[in-house]
């Protein structure tokens, strides 16, 4: 189990968890004469108010050479509370991954991609009231995403990235007024939300076994979200969510089991050293646990 894991920009937001971003030194040696990868993924987490979540995706990676791949990546969420439940689709990102031929035992590589909401973020309970964005399963934003991983002797491991909001279709009208239980009070208005942008860095280190054909990556990041998100109150007025930028630190744990066959099993768990004050974009999560099993052919 793990805390706040892919939460303040990661997974759900996505960049965390995408194209060269995503850990693997092995693949070099996994895909080698392959084309193909399916990537079959899950996520648990409790957030807000134990607000249940189960966060699914679909990926699927094609190899063109053994320096260029492309990446379709689909998810969808289940999320469960007090206000209700709810399940819709969520993203789609299309990515592209390059990774230069390197004369050395280093490998550096480089993403760039996109994400395409497939829902706008304003799902209703019962009795026809817009859910906290905690319940969403899209934060509803057209986003623009470029990153680099650079692997020094299969060991070290540094990621740089980011992601931009360039179009926002976020919908939700969420407002506490509307509801009768206190507890509504913990998520913050989200009426007509405008998201800013995220930054990433991330350093991790390899650990490998190489009787079990297994590599377990510690790592910490750091998620810097760049500005104040924010609302429509009320009186109609567009208001600064106050407390929303700021800095999130993680540290987390990823094992991977490499299968002779060339598929793959993945177990990631992430705990915070620092969250953001305010995280009105529903991403907060106080203990999660991904798996993801891949298929190489």
């Amino acid at each position: 189990m793990s805390y706040n894991a892919f939460s303040q920009g990661c997974s759900d937001a996505g960049f965390c968890s995408l194209g060269v971003l995503k850990n693997n030194t092995n693949d070099s040696v996994t895909l080698r004469n392959k084309k193909h990868v399916i990537d079959i993924g899950a996520n648990y987490g409790l957030g807000e108010q134990n607000t249940s979540t189960i966060n699914s995706y679909l990926e699927y990676l094609f190899n063109v050479n053994s320096w260029l791949s492309f990446q379709s990546k689909l998810t969808a969420t289940y999320a469960s509370g007090f206000l209700g439940s709810n399940f819709d689709i969520g993203d789609l990102y299309e990515t592209v991954n390059y990774a230069p031929k390197q004369n050395s035992g280093n490998k550096l590589a480089f993403v760039a991609g996109v994400k395409i909401p497939l829902s706008r973020s304003n799902d209703k309970n019962s009795d026809g009231k817009s859910l906290p964005l905690d319940y969403q399963a899209s934060i509803g934003t057209y986003d623009v995403i470029t990153g680099l991983n650079y692997v020094v002797n299969k060991k070290w491991e540094f990621d740089a990235a980011v992601q931009v909001p360039v179009v926002q279709v976020n919908q939700n009208s969420y407002s506490p007024a509307e509801f009768s239980d206190p507890r509504v009070l913990k998520f913050v208005p989200t009426n007509d939300f405008k998201r800013k942008s995220d930054l990433l860095g991330r350093l991790g280190y390899y650990f490998y076994l190489q009787k079990d054909n297994v590599s377990v990556k510690p790592s910490l990041s750091l998620i810097y979200h760049v500005g104040e998100d924010s609302y429509v109150n009320i009186a109609g007025r567009r208001a600064a969510i106050i407390g929303s930028r700021g800095l999130t630190v993680n540290g987390s744990v990823v094992v991977t089991k490499n299968f002779n066959n060339g598929n793959r099993f993945e177990v990631v768990a992430e705990a915070p050293f620092k969250t953001r004050k305010v995280r009105p974009d529903g991403l907060t999560r106080d203990a999660v646990l991904n798996l993801q099993y891949s298929i190489v052919f």
